[in-house]
């Protein structure tokens, strides 16, 4: 009897955990040094930031792929870019789990417009649009640490469903 008790006391804290308002955190430190080689507009900078496990996005940004500079560093400033999100501070960021422990996405958005598309009492995550209001990035567990590894480029794949 007692088992069954703990079990529905965990059942409704399971309930409730999923039932709160997404929140933002503030950027870690693998996050904020990944958006700042972004920010810098550097492609062979973020080609050289990228671990040897994404050698061909890489290869891609030091060959200047004009499509690929486009999507994470915009023509120009106010673009749908990467770039352009993350160059508006204070960056927020809400995080989706990835595939498996060792790999997580990271959705960064300026402080204020996450609020604005979560307002409390919110249930499910609204990211809203894609390189306008936030950059989503692939981060995976390499060697102990936290690396970048898409460019974030998971900004313009259709998101799996948060909540």
């Amino acid at each position: 009897m007692q088992r069954l008790g703990v079990i529905s006391l965990l059942a409704a804290f399971a309930v409730s955990a999923c039932a709160t308002t997404p929140i933002c955190r503030e950027a870690d430190g693998a996050e904020r040094q990944a958006f700042g080689v972004i920010v810098a507009g550097n492609p062979g900078g973020l080609a050289d930031y990228l671990p040897p496990q994404s050698a061909a996005l890489a290869d891609q940004l030091r060959a200047q792929d004009p499509a690929l500079r486009a999507q994470i560093f915009g023509q120009r400033m106010g673009d749908a870019s990467v770039r352009s999100v993350l160059m508006q501070p204070p960056m927020c960021v809400y995080e989706a789990p990835g595939a498996n422990a060792s790999e997580r996405i990271s959705y960064a958005f300026p402080q204020g417009r996450f609020e604005a598309l979560n307002p409390e009492g919110t249930r499910e995550v609204n990211l809203g649009t894609p390189a306008r209001d936030h950059a989503a990035c692939r981060f995976r567990m390499i060697d102990g640490r936290w690396q970048l590894t898409d460019a974030c480029l998971s900004t313009f794949r259709t998101p799996a469903p948060v909540g």
